[in-house]
């Protein structure tokens, strides 16, 4: 027999525009966003039975990251993935754990770079 105890729920490259940055001109005219999400939990009844409402419903954590992202204007993008997580955590009890990427596309510097990130993980 297979015992399961948790599972890892995975959301690749929420795309979003957003006025955050440290710099007044990333603030006004904005940039473009990347975030990746894994949240770990107790093996759901949904696992087995395949029922959505036995399960986390992962649309849930996409619209956190829009709602917490129009909330406010960030000036660093380690404060906006630490409400983001904080947020997740709080509203989703089931969740023991999540780890956020978050990719400022394009940003502002002297050197052509793709994409400046973040990562940061955080459990009850």
């Amino acid at each position: 027999m297979f015992n399961a105890d948790h599972i890892t729920i995975k959301l690749y490259s929420i795309k979003l525009f957003a006025h955050h940055g440290a710099y007044e001109e990333e603030r006004l005219i904005g940039n473009n966003f990347e975030i990746d999400i894994a949240v770990d939990i107790k093996m759901p009844v949904g696992s087995s039975n395949d029922n959505l409402e036995d399960t986390l419903d992962y649309v849930s954590l996409a619209k956190i990251v829009t709602r917490v992202s129009e909330v406010k204007q960030y000036y660093l993008i380690e404060a906006f993935a630490n409400d983001i997580c904080k947020m997740i955590l709080h509203e989703q009890p089931t969740v023991d754990s999540v780890t956020i990427e978050v990719r400022k596309l394009n940003p502002p510097m002297s050197v052509e770079i793709e994409s400046v990130a973040i990562l940061l993980t955080m459990s009850r």
